[in-house]
Order: structure tokens, then C-alpha cells, then sequence
């Protein structure tokens, strides 16, 4: 029996050394195999998840860095990325797992991208047209520029592989190593994260795919700068990625329903990875967004909210149990 075929679509989170086109800019290789305990393709979340469901990887089209939004490639819309999900003999997936947005969420828009000289900055911009400028907070359309280029995404991949089934991942948030409680940043550029996960809901529904709500679990994981998954953070992300996969009370006539953060489903995910993953889902992991200042662009707590931007919030603990803001 053919084993069913999956194609991996993300950006550096999703990436392999080896396993990605060679044209695609790579995250886990060199140094950051050390670095974050991700020692082979097998301890990524994308092959745990392909593995659960008794899979093979077909191909993956995730390349470091990208956005869904900007001008061209390697934007997640583009023709040449959404050509990456095919297999090596023109085969198509059963499955696409898409994981996209980190960077949307992390820039604020296409045009921050370009002017802060991001290396994944589509290759069609010509830069010394582009003055370049610290990135600030998102402009007025960066969340609508992310959804209206997250749709096209969809509708492209439903175009040229009728027959896969389209699985689109929610935003997830990640915690640096050694930290006791959440330290990211739900409004980086004063764009919400959870507005971004809604926009990625709204598209999956609209498209035909199913909306795979891993946030609504509640739990972060554990990433080596606040972002990049470590060993460890790779399982937590596969774990909630099979356990959402695999709850259909989600999915209505084929269509993804957006699934709350606060509704039974998740609780009951929440509490089955707790009791069947204690050293994975503890209470110490749940994901919690303790601050609600608009924006972090300017607080002082924020590691990184410019070009060299950062999702990790330095506030001290003292500061977090008082809930100042």
C-alpha cells in the first residue's frame, strides 16, 4: 500500500539541511543543529507529524526567513514557491502542511521587510530603490496585506493540487530556554497575534483547507531564541499539531471552523497532552499573555523590536507577577 504523501510549506521553523530545494535559504544546519538539540530530520515536528500518521515526505518548500506577503520569490503566494510542493516526478500531495506567518507577524508588513534588508526580502525588489529604514510598528495594511497574500497562497495551492488536502497551522507561541513562564510578545508591532491566527482561520475556511488551531491548545513551546523550536520544542509542536489534526469535531463539510482559544475542544486537547505528555505539557508551559500594552515597539522589556527583531519579552518575573504594564 502507497504510504500517504506529504509536502511541508513553512519558513525557517519548517526547514531541513538537505531537504529543502537549493535554492531555498535553511535554519537547521551548521551550528544551529547544536544550538537548538535538532540533531536530525527525524526530531523536526514536520516528520513526527508525517511519521504519526504512518507517512512520507513528498517534498518541502520552506524557506528561512520568508513572508507570505511581498513582491515575489520566496513570498509564500509566489508561483515558484507554491511549484516547490511538488515531488521530484511531478507527483502531488496527499497532504500540505502549511506553516506561514511567523515572519508576517515579525516584520509588520512587506515593505518593513524589504527596507530593514531582511535576507529572505523577495529577489524582484530592487533595494537601492528602497531607502533603508529601522522597522517600527506595522503599517494600517500589514494585516491586511497578510491575509489578502494568505488567501492568494490558498488559492493557488487548491489551483494546482485539487486533490491534497490543505492543513494550515495557527501562529504558535514559543519560549526561550530556561524561562519559567510565557516571555513572548503577542503584540510585537501593535498587530496582535491572535488577529493573525483569525485572518489564517478566515482563508482556510474560505479556501477549502482545515484550520489547525495548535494556539488554541494553550501551551507555548520551547524555542532556543524565543522563536526557533529546540528539540523538545519540535515534539511540543508535533504533539499539538497531530491533536488538533486529528479532532474532526473541527471540520464541517470539509470546511474549517475557527476554533476559540477558550472552547471545549482545546481544553480537552490541553488536559490528554498533559496527562500523556507530562514532561511536554506541564502547567509550568501553559501559554499566558500577561501584558496588554498595544504595541512592544519602544518598551523597554522588548529584546528586539527593530530590524533585528525578536519575539522574547525581557520583563523580570517581579514585573510579571505584579502584572505591570
Amino acid at each position: 500500500m502507497t504510504k500517504r504523501a506529504f509536502s511541508v510549506f513553512g519558513d525557517s521553523i519548517s526547514t531541513f539541511e538537505g531537504c529543502v530545494p537549493s535554492e531555498n535559504l535553511v535554519y537547521y544546519q551548521g551550528e544551529n543543529l547544536e544550538r537548538t538539540g535538532v540533531a536530525s530530520v527525524e526530531d523536526t515536528w514536520w516528520m513526527r507529524v508525517i511519521n504519526h500518521f504512518d507517512g512520507r515526505l513528498l517534498s518541502n518548500a520552506s524557506f528561512s526567513g520568508s513572508m507570505t506577503a511581498g513582491a515575489g520569490f520566496p513570498a509564500g503566494y509566489s508561483d515558484q514557491r507554491i511549484m516547490q510542493i511538488t515531488g521530484s516526478q511531478g507527483e502531488h500531495p496527499d497532504d500540505i502542511l502549511v506553516f506561514m506567518g511567523t515572519n508576517d507577524y515579525g516584520w509588520g508588513s512587506s515593505a518593513a521587510q524589504a527596507a530593514g534588508r531582511s535576507i529572505a526580502t523577495p529577489q524582484c525588489v530592487d533595494l537601492l530603490r528602497v531607502p533603508m529604514e529601522v522597522a517600527g510598528l506595522a503599517s494600517d495594511d500589514g494585516l491586511a496585506e497578510f491575509e489578502t497574500a494568505y488567501g492568494l497562497m490558498l488559492r493557488k495551492m487548491r489551483s494546482s493540487y485539487p486533490g491534497s488536502r490543505i492543513w494550515c497551522l495557527s501562529l504558535m507561541t514559543g519560549r526561550e530556554v530556561g524561562r519559567i513562564s510565557s516571555c513572548f510578545t503577542y503584540a510585537l508591532r501593535g498587530i496582535l497575534l491572535h488577529e493573525y491566527n483569525e485572518a489564517i482561520s478566515r482563508q482556510a475556511c474560505f479556501n477549502g483547507c482545515t484550520f489547525v488551531d495548535t494556539q488554541a491548545i494553550g501551551f507555548d513551546y520551547e524555542a532556543s531564541d524565543g522563536t526557533h523550536p529546540t528539540n523538545r520544542g519540535m515534539r511540543q509542536i508535533a504533539e499539538m499539531v497531530i491533536a488538533a489534526m486529528i479532532d474532526d469535531d473541527r471540520v464541517d463539510g470539509g470546511l474549517a471552523k475557527y476554533s476559540h482559544s477558550n472552547d471545549g475542544c482545546a481544553a480537552v486537547r490541553a488536559d490528554a497532552l498533559s496527562l500523556q505528555y507530562p514532561e511536554l505539557f506541564n502547567e509550568g508551559m501553559r501559554a499566558e499573555q500577561w501584558c496588554d500594552k498595544p504595541a512592544c515597539v519602544a518598551c523597554d522589556y522588548a529584546r528586539g523590536a527593530g530590524n533585528q527583531w525578536s519575539c522574547v519579552c525581557d520583563a523580570p518575573e517581579s514585573v510579571r507577577n505584579g502584572k505591570v504594564v
